[in-house]
């Protein structure tokens, strides 16, 4: 029971008192009943005008209407967080985003938002939509990072405005060369050409049915995060190897020396020692050198090959470990189930760069006709090779 039911339950005590004793009442009972019933009215309406203003503070909210700005929060033992630089990393505003994700019917899940939380999500939304507090974003890079190991391996950037990076694809003239004394070298003529990517929208929704119901915070937080996580990683991980094939990802184009050298595609090949050997034979780039291919292809074939001496190439992992399944001649095999059978790919840790255009955004909508909340997760991204030499990809023949 809140304090407005408890005073209008001690009034109506007051009121069934006085209907019963109406001729039995003394003046001084009558006067304290006066005084009470008049201290009651009077926190009743300042209670009522708070719960007004809170909900027209809401409204205004909701209509996009700037509310307080806190540019401080404290953490538990009292010290000032990291919110002060950036209210967005703040506890409050990761439980008020949760919050605001969570209604049904206008209905909060989990209970309204506390004056804290309310500040911090003013705080940040007040000129632009909600952000991913970034305790919920760094959960979901982990995940990708897991899950897809060529995106664990890239170098990401985040460049907002363009993904534009010059190579250098050779030189045509003066390169470093002895010369005699006093003679200048040539003068130096460099060939360039632009990785330019466009970036690919990827999206992912899901939808919250009525009956679906959470018990906690943590467990729709979980659940959440691992949903759209996942399926993100993969499409992200997609467009990767689409790159590096050469082929348009779904919902772009293909671009001109993005992915693998030509000559650096191997098709109709044995597995066996001098396939693999001349895998890295062909690499270039300076790193550690990484093995994909999926969990069918590395241990029905990868694992069996031996050298000319009989001794198996491929060394297991000696840790638990779900993506990294051994070594072949030192590079790392990695599990990427994406990948088709048959088919490996060796590259060059770091020589895949891929951006991130924007930070994950999640938007939230009411379907009309079944009154179902639907969470649509975006993200903007695009890859590519910054040397086409430094992948492999080959596709073996079982027979």
């Amino acid at each position: 029971m809140n304090r407005i039911e408890e005073i209008n339950a001690r009034l109506a005590e007051i009121r069934a008192d006085m209907e019963r004793r109406a001729d039995a009442l003394t003046e001084a009972e009558i006067a304290a009943y006066e005084t009470e019933v008049q201290n009651l009215t009077t926190e009743r309406a300042g209670l009522m005008a708070s719960v007004e203003r809170r909900r027209n503070l809401l409204n205004q909210i909701a209509q996009g209407v700037e509310g307080t700005v806190v540019r401080t929060f404290r953490n538990a033992d009292g010290g000032e967080s990291r919110a002060a630089a950036n209210p967005v990393e703040s506890p409050e505003y990761r439980r008020a985003w949760l919050k605001n994700l969570a209604v049904r019917d206008g209905v909060p899940l989990f209970g309204e938002m506390t004056a804290e939380e309310r500040a911090a999500f003013t705080t940040t939304t007040a000129n632009t939509a909600a952000v991913v507090p970034p305790v919920t974003l760094n959960m979901i890079i982990d995940l990708v990072e897991s899950l897809c190991p060529m995106l664990d391996d890239a170098q990401v950037t985040g460049m907002t405005q363009g993904f534009g990076v010059p190579r250098r694809k050779g030189i045509n003239a003066g390169d470093a060369k002895g010369v005699a004394e006093g003679t200048a070298n040539d003068d130096e003529e460099n060939e360039f050409d632009l990785l330019s990517l466009e970036g690919i929208e990827i999206k992912k929704h899901v939808v919250i049915t009525r009956k679906m119901k959470f018990k906690s915070i943590d467990a729709f937080e979980s659940w959440l995060v691992n949903e759209l996580a996942e399926r993100v990683a993969v499409a992200k991980n997609r467009v990767i190897r689409n790159r590096l094939d050469g082929v348009a990802p779904a919902g772009g184009s293909a671009v001109a020396n993005a992915g693998i050298a030509a000559a650096n595609i191997l098709t109709n090949q044995t597995y066996g020692d001098a396939a693999i050997r001349g895998m890295f034979a062909l690499l270039k780039g300076n790193g550690e050198r990484v093995v994909y291919a999926n969990n069918k292809t590395i241990w029905n074939y990868l694992a069996g090959i031996e050298d000319g001496n009989h001794v198996k190439l491929f060394v297991p992992n000696s840790m638990v470990d779900p993506i990294v399944a051994g070594r072949i001649y030192g590079a790392s095999v990695k599990v990427d189930n994406e990948i088709a059978d048959n088919v490996v790919y060796l590259g060059v840790k770091g020589a895949v760069m891929a951006n991130d255009y924007d930070d994950l955004t999640i938007f939230n909508a009411i379907e009309p006709k079944t009154a179902n909340e639907i969470k649509t997760a975006y993200s903007l991204f695009d890859a590519g090779l910054k040397n086409p030499e430094s992948f492999v990809k080959a596709t073996f023949k079982t027979t």
